[in-house]
């Protein structure tokens, strides 16, 4: 895929947003006037290079303060046009470093990635924010070569029946000591 310029020659990463990249050459984030989910305009990232090395980044970081021991739903509205690989929303919750509480948990939906070419769909990634949490940094990450489009995140508090998301949303489920540890049981 040839570099392909800018719809924004200023190629400005949104206010209050941030782009990092495995190589930052390799991608370009700007605000897109020519499409949107509502309003006037979103948000979008592409690679520009034939090879993109693996990923590149949108993302916020904000004190998780206000949902500290509760449970939050993260929504976004993604729209892709992806060549090869995938995209993926993401959750994290960061834990108080100065008592030495780590990461409180982590979503990046690698258990249900987008794929592909798709139309504004939105999404949505159920996170706790344990008592100990500082912070919570969410985002989209383009891995590979093509185009995403993000518009009207949200956050909003929710209660304990809706399910949490994530590969490790079924911790209760989990066994409660190691099995198989000689691969001897097939099923």
């Amino acid at each position: 895929m040839p570099k392909i310029p800018a719809k924004n020659p200023k190629k400005k990463v949104p206010a209050g947003w941030s782009y990092h990249a495995t190589d930052e050459k390799d991608f370009e984030v700007f605000v897109d006037k020519g499409e949107k989910h509502s309003g006037s305009q979103c948000a979008t990232l592409r690679s520009i290079v034939e090879q993109p090395k693996p990923f590149g980044n949108l993302m916020q970081y904000f004190s998780a303060e206000k949902y500290v021991g509760k449970r939050v739903r993260m929504t976004a509205w993604v729209k892709t046009n992806l060549v090869e690989g995938k995209s993926q929303l993401w959750v994290r919750v960061d834990g108080d470093w100065k008592s030495g509480a780590k990461a409180g948990c982590f979503d990046n939906m690698d258990d249900r990635p987008i794929k592909a070419k798709t139309d504004w769909k939105k999404y949505e990634l159920v996170v706790n924010i344990p008592e100990k949490s500082s912070a919570i940094a969410f985002g989209l990450m383009l891995l590979g070569k093509g185009q995403v489009w993000l518009d009207d995140v949200s956050f909003e508090e929710v209660g304990a029946d809706v399910p949490l998301t994530g590969k490790y949303a079924d911790r209760e489920k989990r066994a409660r000591e190691p099995v198989n540890l000689n691969f001897e049981d097939l099923d």
